[in-house]
């Protein structure tokens, strides 16, 4: 009779790890038309934010992040202090600007910034600050 051998590996994810040894969790955000946007290693809501238009800082340094927009247009914004260059990107899908930079070369310069309300982490489901109230304007009504 012949000879059979046989090896098994068992493989468990409940092993001891210290948490430095683990990977940190990654996060991944939506355009409000559900298109797949941004993939960053930390949570956008505890990143710091611009004081100007509230825009979520993310350091092209410190953080590690793949964000799918397609570079738009340069834009030439009037601020209290004078003027502010911003290079654009948009969502390949639905063209909504969700991002921009203050440097020509992109990703080249020292910060990304996220637009406030642009991104969500629920895929179909628009944040709370991307929508604004809008009371109706009541229509005059002749009463002749």
């Amino acid at each position: 009779m012949p000879k059979i051998v046989s090896s098994s590996v068992v493989s468990s994810s409940d092993h001891a790890t210290k948490p430095e040894d683990q990977p940190k969790s990654l996060h991944v955000y939506y355009c409000l038309c559900s298109e797949f946007a941004l993939v960053i290693d930390a949570d956008l809501r505890q990143l710091p934010r611009r004081r100007t238009d509230n825009a979520i800082i993310v350091s092209n340094v410190r953080r590690t992040y793949k964000l799918t927009a397609e570079a738009g247009e340069c834009v030439l914004l009037k601020r209290r202090d004078g003027y502010e260059k911003q290079f654009r990107y948009h969502c390949p899908r639905c063209q909504l600007v969700i991002a921009y930079e203050m440097n020509e070369h992109r990703k080249l310069g020292p910060y990304t910034y996220v637009l406030d309300g642009a991104l969500t982490e629920n895929q179909g489901h628009a944040p709370a600050n991307a929508v604004i109230d809008v009371q109706p304007i009541s229509s005059a009504t002749n009463t002749a």
